[in-house]
């Protein structure tokens, strides 16, 4: 390496390093010196020389040039609750993150964000109702005098003791999930649209989004293992049944698992936002899907490695404020018009199917 060649190297590092030179330029800057072409002119209005698309894709072609595999994603985009395993079983869209992002990125659009929330939260109720009905059931068929008597003795090291004690915390955390669901979308139908994303965005309102989560998690993996023994305890352990039991709980935890990378940078790469999380806008025609994959677990790294991790309680860290604003962040424009009619409760549509499930 010859003595020029060195200088601008560390020419080219010292600019990275006083933020002049974004680590995507200087890895172009480089390449470009050690190669020892002239860095090639940007095409001027109207020059159709250049390929369409070119430019729009530079971000997946540096990505393809750097180690971004699924494996530092993990390590470097994971908090700590999300590499464990309660982390996997519980997904980001439950964290407080999530809803923080949410209610910053629709501050601009408060239709577009009572539309989402309700929508959410109107499926949960629905499903809640669901699994109440079908425990119900499940729990006066499966539950016998032989179980209510290991729960009278305290008799914990039998299965049948748990199949009274899963069975019924199931059918309790269904009910308050529908109570905290319910209680929810009273609180949030009367405030206007103007309002509901600073509404939202209040501690005292986040953690009434947050509490029919905890209440959802407890009632999913609890009816899980509920079904798990009341198929078991009858059968008084048959091989082939545990077999299957085993096989549903790892097919869960496969579903869990194939959720966390998009989940990962739908936040961190800034996809609630209005604007391409990819700057320049991609040509998705001219992309594969590892591509776009790819591009944007780099655009999730890069913020991550600039704006930090979320920090408080696994479930409940708060996002940096500062990352908030690098992308949602917009000057306060006029707020958007929409002419859609509001709906004053929005279960009024489930109405239905709540009713049939319960009775």
């Amino acid at each position: 390496m010859t003595a020029s060649l060195a200088a601008e190297l560390k020419a080219l590092a010292d600019l990275k390093a006083d933020g002049t030179l974004t680590p995507e330029q200087f890895e172009r800057a480089k390449e470009v010196v050690l190669s020892g072409d002239a860095i090639p002119d940007a095409p001027a209005d109207g020059d159709d020389d250049e390929p369409p698309g070119t430019s729009a894709n530079d971000d997946v072609a540096n990505a393809k040039r750097e180690n971004l595999g699924y494996m530092r994603f993990w390590s470097s985009a994971f908090t700590p609750f999300e590499k464990g395993t309660l982390g996997m079983l519980c997904p980001k869209d439950h964290h407080l993150e999530w809803r923080e992002h949410l209610a910053a990125s629709k501050q601009q659009d408060g239709a577009s964000l009572r539309d989402g929330l309700s929508g959410t939260y109107e499926t949960e109720i629905v499903f809640a109702a669901l699994v109440l009905g079908i425990n119900f059931s499940v729990f006066f068929s499966a539950v016998d005098e032989d179980a209510y008597a290991a729960v009278r003795d305290l008799r914990a090291s039998s299965a049948r003791f748990w199949l009274v004690v899963v069975g019924y915390f199931s059918i309790l955390m269904a009910w308050v999930s529908i109570a905290g669901i319910y209680l929810l979308l009273v609180c949030i139908a009367p405030i206007s649209d103007t309002n509901l994303p600073t509404f939202i965005r209040s501690s005292s309102a986040m953690r009434c989004l947050m509490a029919p989560n905890i209440t959802i998690v407890a009632m999913f993996y609890s009816t899980l293992f509920f079904y798990i023994l009341a198929v078991l305890v009858p059968s008084e352990g048959a091989g082939v049944l545990i077999g299957i039991a085993m096989f549903s709980l790892l097919a869960t935890f496969c579903v869990m698992f194939t959720f966390m990378t998009p989940f990962n940078f739908a936040v961190n790469a800034g996809c609630f936002a209005d604007e391409p999380a990819i700057q320049p806008a991609m040509d998705l025609a001219a992309c594969t899907g590892d591509d776009v994959d790819r591009a944007l677990r780099k655009k999730a790294l890069d913020n991550v490695a600039r704006f930090g991790m979320p920090k408080g309680p696994p479930g409940f860290a708060s996002a940096p404020v500062a990352f908030l604003s690098h992308l949602y962040s917009t000057g306060s424009p006029p707020l958007r018009k929409t002419t859609r009619a509001r709906r004053v409760f929005g279960i009024k549509k489930k109405a239905a199917a709540v009713s049939g499930a319960v009775h």
